[in-house]
Formats: structure tokens, sequence, C-alpha cells
């Protein structure tokens, strides 16, 4: 009897398979198990093994041909047995399956390719002709415009204030460096090792002036990096005159330069709710409180998202008392239900308030304080605070473009992208903020070079189910792909493992036993479908499941790495192994 060999499923996103290389001919004689071809996929090389005992009859698929998984390559057939007349066709007459645009995307553009030079590519002496131009010098402008340097691309670089953008200047480097010095202070303030600790306090102005000294270096940093690739800055606010011609403007000052390509990378800012006005006093938005030199006796926040629980936490460990409001039923609603749950209670715990369902009708400064209308359940109450904080997310900068002028397609506030960061308008680029799908600076990076190889003769889509969620609360919480009502909307048949931070020996050795590590995947093959993370150092421990997830790898595969002891890490592994059931240093289920 006639037995098929087909590509075999090689994990839940691989869909096709190329044969690389065929270990066996025609007419060999094959073992059942024996490898008898590689087959290449876009993760790895993996050898095909026989199916079955019997003789390679035919070879239905040839070397370099590419085709759905599960498709039949080859036949296998008993000694003496004839091949059945439906395998009569001549070798490699499968040809690949014809690509189809997705309804969601924008019209493929074939990508105009620039040669790269064999040297480093040097700036050209008019700087007013670029093969790429990059509008922001972000996390995901700079990023983007050293990538195009290192492939070869004359790139100008336009920022209209401080290079490294928000996240750099106002947004996640600075409040990292808050949460660095309240995380130690708070450590010393409450634990039993030091004479007088509990009566040490913090200097909020030394606090803002190292955080400044961080913020310089990085940006001198960024600075000496672009120098290096010979990128061209441009200071000034750019605006489009048409799609290869864009226009700089400075201290009265207009400049014009051409281009082959655009990349609109101009980010976000602070938004705010029409009925309260941000004054920079008492009501601040979140680029206004990096700077304060005094610590608020109370401190309202007004969003319970990333950036609100963050501020929460710095202001509750330098001492004030917190209240955050939340319009939806739970804080930071796009984590997983259990860890926000829990991230919740250790908030509270902390003596942080939180009103969720909550809706603000009014904040109005009263002489020393702030008064805040809230509507709860229909019934309306007043909260006062000597500080109010505006964090209720971010706007993208568009303003001022002319998109309009060279009719960019918009997606409601957003420009509009496909998977490769293209807009509709040719040669045109998007990302970051300003295309709201994840509004993170690793996004935006990651988007960053994804539009700039493209643009160079590459082939990148974006894949934003492998972004990491990062926030910075104590303790931190970190995600990857979905979350475990995701996973069962979607149709999967799951299990979770999970293991916690009081079973583990660093974590008992550091004070850190809160949270816990858990980790989802498909039942039947092993495919890590998401993972969550809440404790310390989350934000770390989230790059080796990263790792798992890009390279494929199952969670019996994360399960079996052997860790250094003691580490936070092996909870990564135990959880993994829970998942099988068969956690160390877990009690017998």
């Amino acid at each position: 009897m006639a037995i098929e060999v087909v590509i075999p499923m090689l994990g839940i996103t691989i869909e096709k398979g190329k044969i690389l290389r065929w270990l066996k001919g025609e007419g060999d004689v094959v073992k059942k198990g024996e490898p008898i071809c590689e087959v290449e996929t876009d993760k790895l090389v993996t050898e095909i093994e026989s199916p079955g005992s019997g003789t390679l009859k035919k070879i239905l698929v040839t070397e370099n041909v590419e085709v759905p998984i599960l498709t039949a390559i080859a036949v296998l057939t008993e000694k003496g047995e004839e091949l059945p007349a439906k395998y009569k066709t001549a070798p490699g007459a499968v040809p690949p399956p014809p690509a189809s645009a997705s309804p969601r995307e924008l019209p493929a553009e074939k990508p105009i390719q620039i040669p790269a030079p064999s040297s480093a590519p040097s700036a050209r002496p008019t700087g007013e002709d670029y093969d790429v131009t990059i509008l922001g010098a972000g996390p995901g402008g700079y990023v983007a415009a050293i990538r195009a340097a290192q492939m070869g691309a004359c790139v100008l670089l336009i920022e209209k204030a401080e290079l490294g953008g928000t996240c750099l200047n106002w947004g996640c480097i600075p409040t990292k460096s808050f949460l660095s010095d309240v995380g130690t202070y708070q450590k010393v303030k409450h634990s039993d090792l030091f004479i007088h600790g509990s009566k040490v306090s913090m200097d909020l102005r030394k606090m803002v002036s190292r955080k400044n000294k961080v913020v310089e270096t990085m940006r001198r940093g960024i600075s000496l990096l672009l120098e290096s690739q010979k990128i061209r800055v441009a200071k000034g606010t750019g605006k489009f005159v048409n799609p290869k011609m864009i226009e700089v403007s400075s201290n009265g000052k207009v400049e014009t330069y051409q281009t082959r390509h655009a990349i609109i990378a101009t980010g976000s800012r602070v938004a705010s709710l029409p009925n309260v006005k941000i004054d920079g006093k008492k009501i601040l938005s979140s680029d206004d409180v990096i700077n304060l030199t005094e610590i608020p006796k109370e401190v309202i926040i007004i969003g319970g998202g990333v950036i609100g629980v963050e501020f929460g936490t710095i202001f509750q460990c330098l001492g004030s008392k917190v209240t955050v409001l939340e319009m939806l039923p739970q804080i930071i609603a796009t984590e997983d239900d259990e860890v926000i749950r829990g991230l919740r209670v250790l908030l509270e715990k902390r003596g942080i308030e939180i009103f969720t369902q909550t809706k603000v009708v009014s904040a109005s400064p009263k002489r020393e304080r702030v008064e805040v209308i809230i509507d709860r359940e229909g019934k309306q109450e007043k909260v006062l605070a000597e500080k109010v904080i505006m964090a209720v997310g971010r706007a993208p900068c568009k303003e001022g473009l002319d998109l309009d002028k060279i009719g960019i397609q918009m997606d409601g506030k957003f420009i509009k992208v496909n998977s490769r960061m293209e807009t509709n308008v040719e040669g045109v680029y998007a990302i970051g903020d300003v295309i709201g799908k994840m509004m993170l600076a690793h996004a935006a990076s990651a988007e960053g070079i994804v539009a700039v190889e493209n643009i160079m003769g590459k082939t990148r889509e974006i894949d934003y189910r492998k972004i990491p969620s990062c926030i910075y609360t104590i303790p931190e919480v970190a995600s990857v792909g979905l979350k475990e009502s995701e996973a069962k909307q979607k149709g999967y048949e799951i299990q979770v493992g999970k293991f916690p931070y009081l079973n583990n020996g660093k974590a008992l050795a550091m004070g850190e036993t809160d949270g816990f590590v858990k980790i989802i995947a498909e039942k039947e093959l092993g495919q890590i479908l998401g993972v969550h993370i809440l404790g310390e150092h989350a934000t770390d421990l989230i790059g080796e499941c990263l790792l798992a997830m890009q390279v494929e790898a199952s969670i019996e595969d994360l399960g079996e790495v052997v860790k250094g002891h003691p580490a936070l890490s092996e909870m990564v592994m135990e959880a993994a192994l829970d998942w099988q059931r068969r956690a160390i240093h877990l009690p017998r289920r």
C-alpha cells in the first residue's frame, strides 16, 4: 500500500515550506524514521523523516520548490508494488501557491532597490537630495535612520525638538530613572537591616537632577551614533510639498529637500479630557510631572493605564496619598485579567486608592488644592488633591505635515499602513505612535527597521504578536502573545503553566516574593501562545520567552533548558514544566 510523505505541521504560524535538499533518491530503500529530505521555513531547516519503510518510488516536489504545509511531496511503496496512477505526474509539478493580498492590506508596492556600497556611506556635499528622509527622531525615527545608513542610503533626519523624542526626554527613560530611585528608597525604608532606615527621606530635586544627567547622556550618545553613520540632522518642523519633496522650517528659515522615500515618525503628544484643562501648575501632563521639585501631599491620577499606574507607583513610594481614577472596569485593560487582578491587589496593599468605572466630570483649582468631581455608579462625589496628573493616553502628532496635500489615507485619527509600514502613497511610509498600532518605543523601533528594509529592497513584515508589553510598576508586569481569554476566544484548546515567585530561591533571597509566571500553550503541539509575568524583573524575564516564540520552540523545549541556580529565570523553566505537570518546586496536585 502506497504511503504519502507530507510536510508536517512545523508550528502554528508556519504555512509553507521549501524543499531544500533530497537526502534520498527515487528507487532508494528507506526505513521508518530515516531522514529523507530537508525542508526550509522562515524559521528553520528541518529534516523530514520517512513515515514508513519501503521504496522511495516517486518524488512529487523537486528541490527549491515551496509548497503549503501538509502537501504530499513523495510516495513510498512496498517492494514490487507499482506506483498508483494518481501519482504519475512530472516531479516538481506542485507549484508554490499564488500570493494573495490580505483584504486589510494596502496594495503592495515593489520596493525600489538601492544598491549598498562596498564601504561605509558618505554624506552628500549638497545635502539636498536623499534616499530616505525621516520626520521625527524618536525611538522609531532615529533607529530607522541608523538602519538605512547601515544599508547604504543617504539619510536626512528631521527633528523639531530633542533627539530621542518623547521616550527619552519625557517618557520611558525619565520615569525609569525615578522608579529606580524610589525602588532603592523603599528597600531601605522598609528593611530591618538599616539603623534609622525608616527615617530616610527622598530629595526630589536630586532625583530630577539625576534624571536630567541620564537623559543628556543618552541624547549625546544618539548624536554620536548619527554622526558616525554620516546622517544629516535637520533641526526644524517638516512638512510635505509632495511625496518626493519635504520643506523644513526653523526660526523663520525654510529649506527644501528632495527625497526618494519618506518615513513619517512624528510620534504622539499628551491627550486630555475636553472638560479638564491642563495648566502645568496644579493640573499636570505627564511631561510636566518629570520636572516637579517638591513631593505633593496628595495626587489624583486621571487614567488607570500604563502611564497612570507608573506615576501612581512613583508618588506612592515618595509618600504621596495617591488616587487613581479609571473609567473602565479594570486598570490596564490590555493585559491578562489574572495578572492585573494581582497587580491591583498589590498596588492597593501599598496604599494606592483605585476607583474603576469612574467618570471625571470636572477638575478645578481651588486655592492650594484641586477639586475633582467624579461620577461613580450614577452618584457624584468630590475628591481633593494638591496635584492632578492627566494620564488618559496620547494622541498622534500629524498636524502641520500637510498629509492631505499628498493624499495620505487615514485610519480614524491615525495614519493607515500595511504590515510593511507602507502608506497608500508610493514611497511614503509611517511608523510609531502616529500609526496607533502598539504605542510603545520598542514597537516603533521595530517598525522603523521593517520600513527601511522594505525601502532598501528586502521583504519584511511586522509581527505584533511577538512584541512585548512592559509595565514598570513595583512589581513589574510583562507580557507577549495572547491573553488566556483571547486564546480561548480564538478556539485554541489550551493548557496553562504557572509558577509563583514565592517558590523561587533567588526571589526569596531578594525579598521579592510577590507575583508569578504564567505560560499559555496549545495543548496538542505545545506551541507557546502567550506569556504573562507579574513580579520583580518581569520585563527582563520576558526576553527568553520572546526568543522561544520567535524560533517556534515548544513549551517542552522551554522546560528543558538548564538554568543557573539561584536565578529568577528558573521560574520560566518551572512554569513550562508545570504546563506538563512536572514542576519540581510545586506540591504534587
